[in-house]
């Protein structure tokens, strides 16, 4: 895309946008440095947050149980489950964040296991206590997408195992996809669409119908004739939806957790929900 291209666009125009490249491996390496950043959790929480929701999983979690997180990143769930002897198995399709968990995990022998893969498609091996999918990564896939993956979760789960799932709110959503347009400049090596000193606008709209929020971001780097462009989609679900979505999988009600059992961090206090699904019995 050039400038001018930017400066007049017309109908068809969304068609241009590229889907974030979480999986190249450029990408996925100058996100990781944020997912370890301790200065802002916009890529992945604190540490002292991360800690605090561990621990109360172990309180429901069997001694040595297993446990499977889905979207891992770098592993900021599963190493300290491991520190606390239980099994765990970290699925994501980021090179680098993956390469970094095994790292991690090697170097301190903990029982925690990664696997580079999209989990739209992959099927662990046997079964599991808990089946993580946090962070509001729920939101970033399409209807149908999240969809199956929260029916491979269930077809993961023993008897009496449970799904967390944090998503964004409805409203959160809602409030994104209706923000003003902003801008912002990228120093060399500190952005993450581009390893090059860049300036990133940011555009937003709001789809009421499919409750979804479409994000657009221009990267224009200095000395460059091509201007790129990408756009994240993010779906809302109201409470009454995703309660029906539990159920339609095979789960029992789900139980919205209070910030005392599972604190979401104060950027995302009323803008993130943790909901504990457990496995309903097969018939």
């Amino acid at each position: 895309m050039k400038i001018e291209d930017l400066i007049n666009r017309g109908p068809g125009f969304e068609a241009e946008a590229e889907a974030l490249p979480w999986s190249d491996a450029e990408f996925s390496a100058r996100m990781l440095k944020h997912h370890l950043a301790q200065e802002h959790d916009w890529a992945s929480r604190r540490t002292d947050i991360i800690e605090r929701q561990v621990a109360w999983l172990a309180g429901r979690l069997p001694a040595g149980g297993r446990v499977l997180d889905l979207a891992c990143g770098p592993g900021l769930y599963t190493h300290l489950l491991a520190r606390r002897g239980f099994k765990s198995l970290g699925v994501d399709f980021s090179p680098a964040a993956v390469a970094h968990a095994r790292s991690q995990a090697a170097a301190e022998g903990l029982a925690a296991e990664y696997v580079e893969a999209d989990i739209r498609r992959y099927r662990p091996d046997g079964l599991f206590d808990c089946v993580l999918f946090v962070f509001g990564e729920f939101n970033e896939f399409s209807p149908g997408d999240a969809r199956l993956i929260l029916e491979k979760a269930r077809g993961s789960l023993t008897p009496g195992g449970f799904l967390l799932l944090e998503e964004h709110t409805f409203e959160a959503v809602r409030e994104s996809g209706q923000a003003p347009a902003s801008w912002w400049p990228c120093p060399e090596r500190e952005g993450i669409l581009s390893a090059r000193p860049h300036l990133c606008l940011q555009e937003n709209a709001w789809d009421p119908e499919a409750g979804q929020a479409a994000l657009s971001y221009f990267v224009i780097a200095p000395g460059t004739a091509e201007i790129r462009f990408f756009r994240s989609v993010q779906t809302g679900y109201p409470s009454a939806r995703l309660k029906a979505l539990f159920a339609e999988i095979g789960f029992q009600p789900p139980r919205r957790l209070k910030e005392k059992e599972w604190p979401v961090g104060r950027p995302f206090e009323g803008r993130m929900a943790a909901w504990l699904g457990l496995a309903a019995p097969l018939p």
